[in-house]
């Protein structure tokens, strides 16, 4: 499974990096305008991107609504945030998750690992 970590969080990129860098295909970036700009690649191939919600230059919930409008994006989203309240209300068909930081690792790894075995309608 091809991940993306896109978080503003050195820390929480490593981490991430860390725990599923051994099984998958993991590519790490820093900020929200590097995402658009690498999902804008229509052969990108990621299965699941995990996106902050709070970034400099452009926000997790900017690069949702970006990406919102494409139809044949197959990507699934999860939201990891420290501001979980204000991302409750995120409505993205792509979205399939919002974890608050700090988040549980086995919960995240289950999440991630169900993304990639479920379509995109049916993952809760």
């Amino acid at each position: 499974m091809k991940i993306l970590i896109v978080d503003d969080d050195p820390a929480i990129r490593l981490l991430l990096f860390t725990v599923f860098g051994e099984e998958h295909e993991v590519s790490v970036l820093c900020d929200g305008h590097n995402a658009v700009s690498v999902l804008s690649d229509p052969n990108h191939q990621f299965d699941v991107v995990l996106l902050d919600l709070k970034m400099p230059r452009l926000s997790g919930e900017m690069v949702l609504e970006f990406l919102s409008g494409w139809q044949n994006i197959k990507t699934k989203f999860i939201i990891l945030s420290g501001f979980i309240e204000e991302a409750a209300h995120l409505k993205y068909s792509n979205l399939i998750a919002t974890l608050g930081k700090p988040f549980n690792i086995k919960e995240l790894v289950k999440l991630v690992e169900g993304a990639a075995e479920s379509p995109l309608e049916t993952v809760a």
